[in-house]
Order: structure tokens, then sequence, then C-alpha cells
């Protein structure tokens, strides 16, 4: 098959789209630390139902897991490797960033015959004799 553009852009799109996502996850880290900060220095420790501390982990965890596995997923797919992880990938990008995780989605899925078939990337067992 033709190697054509669509891999690289889909994986250019996915590593964006994973590098915004660890850029809003660390922001993430840096406003609990200073809502933290700010709470210690106030001497306020108590737990509130409002607490937004919470609800920043919930946010800012899977941010960051969708971010690496984008990146990861990008790097695979300019590579043409492992078209599953490629995908996973492309899907990854989604949450951070729809239109870039949709459109590399849209490019991963349309050139799987571009990729490396998987028993190339896959150690196989040695049959004995």
């Amino acid at each position: 098959m033709k190697a054509t553009w669509k891999p690289q852009v889909a994986g250019i799109l996915s590593i964006l789209g994973g590098a915004i996502g660890l850029m809003g996850s660390f922001g993430i880290l840096i406003a609990i630390t200073a809502i933290g900060a700010g709470r210690h220095w106030a001497g306020d420790w108590q737990w509130e139902a409002g607490n937004v501390i919470p609800i920043l982990w919930v946010i800012g965890i899977p941010l960051f897991l969708c971010g690496v596995t984008s990146i990861v997923g990008g790097i695979f797919a300019v590579q043409r490797k492992i078209w599953g992880l490629a995908l996973a990938g492309s899907i990854a990008a989604f949450f951070p960033v729809w239109i870039f995780g949709l459109m590399a989605t849209i490019f991963t899925a349309i050139s799987k015959d571009e990729f490396e078939p998987e028993s190339k990337t896959v150690v196989q067992a040695v049959k004995p004799d």
C-alpha cells in the first residue's frame, strides 16, 4: 500500500492534543497546590461540602492519563506501528481537545492498512522442535 500523509497528520494531532491535556493537568495541579497552600496559611483545614480540591483531582488525573495515552499513540501513528495503540491514542486525544481527537481518530481509522501488520511488532514464540 502506498504511504500517505494521514497517519502522520493523525499522530501530530494526537500528540498536540496530548500536550494540551498534559498542560491542563499540570495547571490543575498548580491550582490544587495554590488552594491547599492558601487554606493552610489561612488556618482553614476543615472539610466542607463544597471543597474544590477533590473535584480538581477527579478532573486532573484522567486528563493526565488521556494526555500520556494520546502522546504515546501519536508516536506510534507517526511511526506507522501498532494500529490499535495509535487508535487508542487518537481517541484519548478527543477528551482534552475534541476537534484534534476527532480528526486524529478519523485519519487513524481510514489509514489502518498503512500500519505494519501486528505479527511484525509482537514477539512471536519459537516452536520447539
